[in-house]
């Protein structure tokens, strides 16, 4: 699929804040992703910024090493025995095999774990990948935007993919 075509699509089958009816879902919306300063900064890693702000995560694994003075990591706690199991958040700059590896170890994640996933749609493999993990069983919201998702674990949460509009 043209990537054109792609985002026109995307952007139809999108929604906003008002959109969605799940309590959780439009609150972090309406807290974090469409609040400044967060709605006016830079397309990528907006999500990830907002999950940051909204969430207040301390224990956070990352993929790849982030640059020491990276915003994502500002602000966030630097003490090295919180840098353990379970984790709060995970952070991956695209939909990487090792994804499921941790989506099926419950003792790396809690109820409340989210996941980031960055690049989506850098390539098909890349966007397959994504639909296969936001479908994992333990997988219970997962939130689209067209460039990155979200997945968050809650069990209480009714099974839900939110596509989100930028």
């Amino acid at each position: 699929m043209s990537g054109i075509f792609s985002k026109v699509l995307f952007w139809f089958q999108a929604k906003n804040r008002h959109g969605i009816h799940s309590p959780f879902i439009y609150e972090f919306l309406d807290r974090a992703f469409y609040a400044s300063p967060v709605k006016h900064g830079a397309g990528r890693r907006r999500l990830l910024r907002a999950a940051k702000m909204h969430f207040s995560p301390e224990r956070v694994w990352t993929s790849t090493p982030l640059p020491p003075d990276s915003e994502i990591l500002r602000d966030l706690n630097s003490d090295p025995t919180l840098q353990r199991p379970p984790f709060d958040l995970f952070v991956f700059e695209n939909p990487a095999e090792i994804v499921m590896e941790i989506l099926s170890d419950a003792g790396q994640r809690h109820n409340g774990s989210i996941v980031y996933l960055g690049n989506l749609r850098s390539s098909a493999p890349a966007y397959a990948r994504w639909k296969e993990i936001s479908t994992h069983p333990s997988v219970r919201v997962a939130l689209e935007t067209y460039w990155e998702g979200l997945l968050f674990f809650r069990k209480e949460q009714a099974r839900q993919h939110f596509k989100i509009r930028t």
